[in-house]
């Protein structure tokens, strides 16, 4: 009955899709066909517009050429012989004898219709033409010449009478002033060839198209030798058809909207584009009809608009084929399962799936597939629906059977659990205590009675007000349940923590009448809570407040000190020297030092007063309420007297301090983290000038570790940016004035312009870990020009000049400089002999054993080793014996001082004694004066360096100082 109430009035989902698809295409197409077509029509317009333009310019060059050859020719003739002496004479037979035996070759050369000669007074004396009627009556040619000798101004125009011409009119000038003038006069012919040969369109003259048209309005188009109105055309027979029945009025309308008018001549299609010819005055007006054939461009358009119609309703076709036969298959499965669906309401769950074929789908499924897939499913879930709800039916009564069952399991889960349960009566204020429960409080053999106030009495006092609200907020419906912790008096063990939990039952009107719940003993559970909670805020190891409890601490005396302006400090102390016992005594040792200094530290403070361990070696101490800042001065002293005293740590005695920095706290709206930076950067301050040293906080501090920041930040963008440079520094033989090496020094110049010394970034860089990469990249740059140097010089068979570079204490300790400098020569095919590291005597002492490694691992590679800066330091000569220098550098600060001060001689003396017997060479730095070389040389210095001979040079500089290869003077 369904389908039949269907299938009335139904139309296929293919033929709805195919025509509503087949329609928009087909509006689609016709859309594209008229775009297409406008646009093919309006490049047709562009293109004649162009040829239009392109024909008026070609038009009117040809007639300036025209009328700047005939003006020539003006001024060219009177200068033939004897003709402007027959002229000045006034003998018109001389003139004729003189002009008329070249009139012949000029027609034929120069294609000249007309030649007169007129005297001063304008007077005809010769006229020569060809097919040219005398021009005795032409007020327009008279006024013409009279103007020309009064002026003295040639002229050039078309002129038509009978016929029209172009005439050139110039004066003859004598030895006295004007004798007279000559016309030459040319037809328009030859401009109309010349035209057509450029332009390769045809063209049509006619003269006054509005002046002599015929009675019926059309043009006279016969010869205006025989009184019609046509000049010149090019290919007669062609093109006369197509001005033949064109009326002045068409001619007009055309030239005043300066457009084209189409003509058929037989299958063909013309375009005639009007203009005034140009050079013509308003009286003689001549119309320069130009004609080009456009049928081939009509053809293609007409060609291109068939054309997309064809393939336009081919490929609605082609559509329309493909759209019945995409859809035929899938309408088909559409259909079926359509037909299947009545099935399921019948229980036929069987048949239904036997129609469906799913391996259709499987290797591209889609929607169809989805649905077939869908409707399998719902025959399943019906299908197991029915088996569920007879399945249902049949296990009721087992179900009912099984509810006496559950009600004696959960009795015995309730007897079993660890928690206690409680019943309250809320109607007859009566609760049930279970044995659980009693057991809990220490009462099992009791008999607390049914009051409910057996249970709430044993509550803490400071817990029961809590524990009524809560009760209260349940049962009036605030809270889903009841959920409390309380501490509950235990009859031996005193109070315990116990968490109640309870659920209210209500009637229809939402009113709690009986609530029963449960009571967890969670005492073990908060000690586990406090101790981490204690943990959370301690460190692990000393039993001090951490970091978070300390600055909860400080941010808590920093709001009461805003409130009652008392005074408090914070103390930063880091204890020094402590990654030496880490190394030399183990992490176990450290450990026991830094619990003795936190016991040391707790034991000496104020009540009152917070010390703190942030992590590693650092301490804090908040000191609070002082009276002043003697206060502060008489802890720190208290600090030091303390940690003066030995450490006893497993069999070492060791003796410690701290350095600290002060922050007191001010008036200003500071954070606790920030009052704690503060006495950071003081201690870090401390610690620079001396070891256990403290300072006090300024704003100077912060500044300057905010610039130190800035230029650290500013240097790592300088690595990468390139803005460092190596310099070089001559040594220079004090034997024979001659180069011996280059010192490489590195010097950072900003992109800005500015440059910082070294004295500043290089301790900058060692602070902040820069100088490994700086002192790589200086290693690549000196050894690739140590390089460059050797390769000249071996080819002109000279020695290598070493490149010195300076190595501080940090790039000792890094494990990669041995192996980077071996790189290095290995790249650029160098000799170590090339290339000497300077080491200072600090880099020396701060690791001996880690510098004597470094020192030997330089050695094996073939690179030679400078001591610089002796005698600054604490200098020894067993470092001359023990360490493997092969140069000492004497400083500056000695030599400065040659010849002033004995003293500083024998020193010299002394260092230069002793290195010339264990064989090696000496270097002097700073020599600037003459007298300073002579001294050392005659002290028997071998090698100086200084202003006296040059600063560093920039790498260009010390090039050309290597290649003029000088000899500097000594004395």
């Amino acid at each position: 009955m369904y389908q039949e109430t269907v299938s009335q009035g139904f139309v296929s989902l293919k033929w709805k899709f195919l025509v509503i698809l087949g329609v928009l295409l087909l509006l689609l197409l016709a859309t594209f066909a008229l775009f297409n077509h406008h646009n093919l029509q309006q490049q047709y317009e562009d293109q004649r517009a162009l040829e239009q333009t392109r024909a008026l310019e070609q038009l009117q060059g040809l007639t300036q050429q025209s009328h700047a050859e005939l003006l020539n020719l003006a001024h060219l003739v009177p200068a033939l012989s004897g003709v402007r002496e027959a002229l000045q004479a006034g003998n018109a037979d001389r003139l004729a004898m003189a002009f008329s035996p070249l009139w012949a070759s000029l027609q034929m050369d120069t294609d000249l219709a007309l030649a007169v000669f007129l005297n001063a007074q304008g007077e005809v004396m010769l006229q020569s033409s060809v097919g040219v009627p005398p021009c005795e009556d032409c007020p327009k040619m008279q006024r013409v010449i009279d103007d020309v000798l009064l002026t003295e101004e040639p002229q050039v125009f078309t002129h038509c009478q009978d016929l029209c011409l172009t005439k050139a009119v110039a004066p003859i000038l004598g030895e006295e002033g004007t004798i007279g003038a000559i016309v030459l006069g040319r037809t328009l012919g030859d401009l109309v060839l010349a035209f057509q040969g450029i332009s390769q369109l045809d063209i049509a003259l006619i003269q006054d198209p509005m002046g002599k048209a015929l009675p019926d309005g059309t043009l006279d188009l016969r010869p205006q030798r025989e009184g019609g109105q046509l000049v010149a055309l090019t290919r007669r027979d062609e093109v006369l058809p197509l001005l033949e029945g064109k009326t002045t009025g068409q001619i007009q309308s055309t030239l005043a909207t300066q457009g084209r008018r189409e003509a058929v001549l037989g299958d063909r299609y013309f375009e005639m584009m009007p203009f005034d010819l140009p050079g013509t005055h308003a009286d003689d007006h001549v119309l320069a009809a130009v004609i080009s054939d456009v049928t081939e461009a009509r053809r293609q358009i007409s060609t291109a608009r068939w054309q997309n119609l064809f393939i336009g309703l081919a490929g609605l076709m082609v559509f329309m084929l493909a759209v019945v036969a995409l859809t035929r298959k899938p309408l088909r499965r559409l259909r079926r399962v359509a037909q299947l669906l009545p099935l399921l309401a019948e229980h036929r769950f069987d048949a239904a799936r036997e129609q469906i074929d799913l391996s259709q789908g499987l290797r591209l499924p889609d929607e169809l597939t989805l649905l077939e897939r869908i409707t399998l499913g719902l025959a399943d879930r019906l299908e197991s629906l029915e088996w569920d709800v007879q399945r249902k039916n049949r296990s009721l009564s087992a179900r009912m059977q099984e509810l006496s069952v559950e009600r004696e399991r959960y009795e015995l889960a309730a007897a079993g659990a660890n928690d206690g349960l409680w019943d309250w009566n809320l109607e007859t204020d009566r609760i049930y205590l279970s044995p659980r429960l009693k057991a809990m409080l220490g009462c099992r053999d009791m008999d607390l009675g049914e009051a409910p106030e057996v249970l709430w009495v044993r509550v803490h006092p400071d817990d029961v007000g809590c524990l009524r609200r809560d009760l209260k907020a349940h049962l009036e419906g605030r809270s889903d349940w009841l959920e409390s912790d309380q501490r509950v008096l235990h009859e031996q063990e005193g109070y315990r923590w116990m968490r109640f939990r309870g659920l209210a039952v209500r009637d229809d009107q939402g009113v709690a009448h009986r609530m029963a719940g449960s009571m967890t003993d969670i005492t073990e559970q908060r000690r586990i809570q406090e101790r981490l909670k204690h943990d959370a805020l301690h460190d692990a190891l000393t039993g001090l407040p951490n970091r978070t409890l300390f600055l909860d601490r400080l941010t808590q005396a920093i709001y009461r000190s805003r409130r009652a302006h008392f005074q408090f400090a914070v103390l930063f102390l880091d204890l020094d020297d402590f990654k030496t016992i880490n190394d030399s005594l183990g992490h176990a040792m450290g450990d026991r030092v830094l619990v003795q200094a936190g016991d040391r530290l707790r034991g000496l403070l104020r009540p009152g007063d917070t010390v703190a361990r942030l992590g590693g070696d650092e301490f804090t101490v908040l000191l609070e309420d002082l009276p002043d800042e003697d206060e502060i001065h008489k802890v720190v002293q208290r600090i030091r007297d303390v940690m003066a005293q030995p450490m006893q740590a497993g069999e070492e005695t060791l003796f410690i301090s701290f350095s600290i920095g002060i922050a007191k706290g001010t008036d200003e709206d500071l954070r606790a983290d920030e009052l704690l930076r503060n006495a950071d950067t003081a201690m870090y301050q401390a610690k620079s000038r001396a070891r256990g040293d403290s300072a006090f906080f300024n704003v100077s501090m912060h500044t300057q570790a905010v610039e130190r920041l800035n230029l650290e930040n500013a240097m790592r963008r300088a690595l990468k940016e390139q803005e460092f440079q190596l310099h070089y520094q001559p040594l220079v033989s004090l034997d024979t004035g001659c180069l011996a090496g280059f010192e490489a020094l590195a010097r950072w110049r900003r992109t800005d312009g500015s440059s910082i010394p070294p004295d500043v970034f290089i301790p900058v860089a060692e602070h902040c870990g820069l100088i490994m990469p700086l002192g790589r990249w200086v290693i690549h740059e000196a050894v690739a020009q140590a390089a460059c140097w050797h390769r000249e010089r071996t080819a002109i068979g000279a020695s290598c000049l070493p490149v010195n570079l300076n190595v501080s204490g940090k790039q000792l300790r890094d494990p990669e400089l041995v192996p980077t400098l071996a790189a290095a020569l290995e790249e650029h095919q160098v000799p170590g002999a090339c290339i000497k590291v300077e080491l200072t005597e600090s880099a020396l002492i701060e690791n001996a054993a880690q510098a004597h490694h470094v020192m030997n691992g330089l050695k094996d590679i073939g690179v030679s080793l400078c001591i610089d800066d002796f005698g600054t330091g604490y200098s020894s000569l067993s470092q001359l014996r023990d360490f493997p220098f092969d140069v000492v550098k004497i400083d500056r600060s000695f030599v400065r001082r040659l010849g002033m001060d004995a003293g500083h001689a024998a020193i010299v003396r002394a260092v230069i004694s002793i290195a010339g017997a264990l064989d090696k060479t000496v270097v002097a730095e700073g020599i600037e004066t003459v007298g300073q070389a002579a001294h050392l040389r005659e002290l028997g210095c071998q090698v100086g360096q200084g202003y006296l001979f040059a600063p560093a040079l920039e790498r260009g500089a010390a090039h050309a100082l290597v290649q003029s290869d000088p000899v500097f003077p000594l004395s």
